[in-house]
């Protein structure tokens, strides 16, 4: 594929390496997992594995990113975030790029499909952002904290809290970056920050996130964060949402996803103002 500078192509032996990686013992229900810790022993310098997850892995490269110009690694890094963002699959170019697990299939870690032509429009979209905040690399390497703390709270080991907090993250880094491209006045509590967000892009207002409601996620992230309290137990000993068909965490992803894309360039599309209460991935098309 190429989309104006950048040219992505496939390696050599994909098909062998995707193969192999579906049979490992790693794998499980289209997700991989980090290997077990090897541990060496000083003393006899024999290797054994431990009876946990070394956490950090590597998977093999199947596809090579290019640009016309000769373009520094961080320019190259952020086009894979993002094309690892609306691919909905974590990408990366580094020997360990994974943290726990990964999804082997696209369309895993985002709620919408790419149609028609969007994903060499995404890819204009992500040059035209990074030559815009080139000489300021905190709004990039924001953006990419984002996407990651977005993917990281889909992790399915998680527990919810754990979920809550990566998401309450990637809200809090989406915040900072429209904060420094937008003009005041600014939200003064962390309780207005996500209707904010929404409704200067025009992303359907949550119950959840509603100041008149009480705003709901704030009063979960203070005892969360400051007391370690969710939802009035210890963490993990008590769930959001229990009795009810509302599911917190996913509609927080689909909050941060479509303020991701409107971040990038996407305000407009169809996808950015389609509500954030559905279950069911969306079309986005890019203009």
């Amino acid at each position: 594929m190429q989309s104006g500078p950048i040219t992505i192509e496939t390696l050599d032996g994909l098909e062998d390496q995707v193969a192999e990686v579906e049979q490992s013992d790693q794998q499980y229900q289209v997700w991989i997992y980090a290997p077990l810790q090897p541990i060496t022993n000083l003393g006899t310098g024999k290797t054994y594995q431990a009876p946990y997850a070394a956490r950090v892995f590597g998977l093999p490269n199947t596809h090579i990113i290019r640009h016309v110009e000769d373009a520094e690694l961080g320019h190259l890094q952020f086009h894979i975030w993002s094309l690892g963002f609306f691919t909905g699959q974590r990408l990366s170019a580094t020997e360990a790029g994974f943290l726990d697990a990964t999804p082997l299939k696209p369309g895993k870690l985002n709620d919408f499909v790419l149609l028609g032509d969007s994903l060499p429009k995404a890819v204009l979209l992500a040059e035209a952002y990074w030559l815009d905040n080139m000489h300021d690399r905190k709004q990039l390497t924001r953006f990419e904290a984002a996407i990651h703390a977005l993917f990281l709270a889909q992790n399915p080991r998680l527990l919810q809290f754990e979920g809550f907090m990566f998401l309450y993250t990637a809200l809090d880094a989406c915040f900072a970056i429209m904060k420094d491209i937008l003009p005041g006045p600014y939200p003064r509590t962390h309780g207005e920050r996500t209707k904010w967000m929404c409704d200067h892009y025009g992303v359907p207002v949550p119950d959840w996130a509603n100041p008149d409601g009480g705003a709901e996620i704030a009063s979960l992230r203070n005892p969360t964060i400051h007391e370690g309290l969710y939802m009035g137990e210890p963490l993990g000993f008590a769930i959001e949402g229990r009795g009810s068909n509302r599911n917190l965490n996913l509609q927080m992803q689909a909050v941060v996803s479509r303020l991701l894309v409107a971040i990038l360039g996407g305000a407009e599309t169809d996808y950015v103002k389609s509500a954030v209460t559905s279950r069911q991935n969306i079309g986005l098309r890019l203009r």
